[in-house]
């Protein structure tokens, strides 16, 4: 039997069952579930969460990897762009292209810049998109998250992963659009996806987009 690799209670209404990334099963459940009523609604779904398990296995060994050599591309913005090594000692990028130092920690100096940019941009948009809003976040904060994109606390704080500024500007908006909402729904409901989209009414195909290329999260 696969048992769950974390059980994770909130005032959810019902348990739900997530094969993350690394193939490992998590559980959302109520507070008010017990542990005995978690691990019984495990057995019986214990043909899906097999099926599931395989299905994540397969997709991990197939992730992207990046050795940072010329010609491999990555994304940012959502625009694919080469990389190219060669005599410099920071990150260099013209828009279309990047030239990487050819030392060792070329990968390090990458990500660093990646940071930076996601903070600036980050930071402006959530400005922007909160005054059209009305609502006021306390902070924003940017991660080195591979599972989630963004994330609200509890105290209005807004955390990003610094890798969503690799997808498209209106799927960047959306993931702010999203947690912003948060600040007034602390939840997944009705009037929260109701919020969502009034905000961006594309929002279910942006959502589809990172769906379809959270993949893009493990380059590196």
């Amino acid at each position: 039997m696969i048992e769950p690799m974390r059980i994770v209670k909130s005032r959810r209404k019902t348990i739900a069952l997530v094969i993350n990334s690394d193939a490992e099963l998590v559980v959302r459940a109520p507070f008010y579930a017990s542990n005995q009523d978690v691990m019984r609604f495990v057995q019986e779904k214990q043909d899906w969460i097999e099926r599931k398990t395989e299905e994540m296995k397969s997709k991990k060994q197939e992730r992207p990897t990046l050795s940072l050599q010329d010609g491999e591309k990555i994304l940012y913005l959502g625009r694919e762009c080469m990389l190219f090594r060669g005599m410099t000692k920071k990150i260099c990028f013209d828009g279309k292209a990047f030239l990487l130092p050819e030392s060792t920690d070329a990968g390090t100096k990458l990500v660093t810049w990646y940071k930076k940019r996601a903070a600036a941009i980050l930071q402006e948009r959530v400005d922007t998109i909160a005054k059209r809003m009305y609502v006021l976040p306390e902070g924003v904060k940017i991660t080195s998250a591979k599972t989630r994109w963004g994330s609200c606390s509890g105290t209005n704080h807004l955390n990003f992963s610094w890798r969503l500024i690799m997808c498209p500007p209106e799927v960047v908006d959306y993931v702010v659009v999203h947690e912003l909402c948060h600040i007034v729904h602390k939840n997944h409901s009705r009037s929260f996806w109701e919020s969502v989209e009034k905000v961006d009414s594309f929002y279910r195909e942006h959502e589809q987009w990172l769906k379809e290329n959270r993949r893009i999260m493990e380059i590196l």
